[in-house]
């Protein structure tokens, strides 16, 4: 079957075709189940319980000091495993209630063009501290459900009693603008298959002309001066150039216009898709991400542009 889809489509296309639809199932996101749940989110920022200062004092040390969290297009909530190394064993009295967690900087969207957008405070899981009592574990939970996209930064500090820390942690946040992505998408796929069809109605067109040459050429060299009747009648489909929707039924009989549009579909899925799970923040310029996205559906289905696909050429 790829052997004959190569044959009608020419090595190259062939190989982009299938190069794009590979590209896209391995670009497709893995369903996969949450590690945590937000109900386990429990801890506010500054919530704490005091204590006597700890000496000598004890320095923590994140294993991440810098996380990325990507939201994608369903927003939801997003984990961040946080695991701080203490430089020698915590105390036994210390308890993981006396940990002070803090929001240093708010997370905010960082755009020189875009409107300012923060998110709602981030929550946390109760710390937990190991048998060792040289690591102490926690999540920092992001709720990205009313998240607008784009990229955020904020950062969250990490102490314990006076001679316990501070630590800080820095969080890269990306959401993309999945709604407008299906909008667009949906929308150029229409124009894409309607250019299609318009597409081989003119083939169709194109074949009918040089049918009709072929047979007056046929008759004039027997020496007949009338144009058969059946010809005639033919001859007037590639002259109305305006009667291509009259062609609808043998193009869309036509199995290889089917194949072709088929492969065409999977190119133009492809190429959007990449461009979308590329950009971690898609949306955040609509205008110009969204051009993005038409112009490589347009072109992976086969166009250079609609003008010249709508003219026939």
């Amino acid at each position: 079957m790829l052997r004959v889809y190569a044959n009608l489509l020419g090595p190259t296309r062939f190989a982009l075709v299938l190069s794009l639809a590979l590209a896209f199932l391995a670009g497709a996101p893995a369903a996969y189940a949450a590690a945590r749940n937000p109900a386990e989110c429990t801890r506010k920022a500054g919530e704490f319980s005091p204590g006597a200062a700890v000496k000598p004092a004890i320095t923590l040390t994140p294993d991440l000091p810098t996380q990325t969290i990507n939201f994608g297009g369903d927003r939801g909530w997003q984990f961040a495993e946080v695991v701080l190394s203490a430089s020698r064993p915590l105390p036994w009295g210390f308890k993981p209630a006396q940990l002070d967690i803090e929001v240093l900087r708010q997370f905010a969207r960082q755009s020189e063009t875009d409107s300012s957008a923060t998110l709602a405070p981030p929550t946390f899981t109760p710390p937990t501290i190991n048998p060792s009592r040289n690591t102490i574990t926690f999540a920092v939970c992001f709720d990205g459900s009313s998240l607008s996209a784009g990229h955020y930064t904020g950062a969250v500090t990490v102490e314990g009693l006076e001679g316990i820390g501070p630590t800080s942690l820095a969080f890269n946040l990306n959401a993309q603008n999945q709604a407008l992505f299906l909008v667009v998408l949906f929308v150029t796929a229409a124009l894409a298959l309607f250019l299609l069809f318009w597409r081989g109605a003119a083939m169709v067109q194109s074949d009918n002309a040089k049918a009709v040459v072929a047979e007056v050429n046929m008759s004039l060299a027997e020496g007949t001066t009338v144009v058969p009747e059946q010809a005639a009648a033919d001859a007037q489909k590639p002259i109305k150039a305006r009667q291509r929707f009259a062609l609808k039924g043998e193009v869309l009989r036509d199995p290889m216009f089917w194949i072709g549009t088929l492969l065409s579909t999977i190119a133009a899925v492809a190429a959007a898709w990449s461009i979308y799970s590329a950009n971690t923040s898609w949306g955040v310029n609509p205008v110009t991400e969204a051009f993005a996205i038409v112009s490589a559906v347009l072109a992976a289905a086969g166009f250079q542009s609609p003008l010249t696909s709508a003219a026939g050429k």
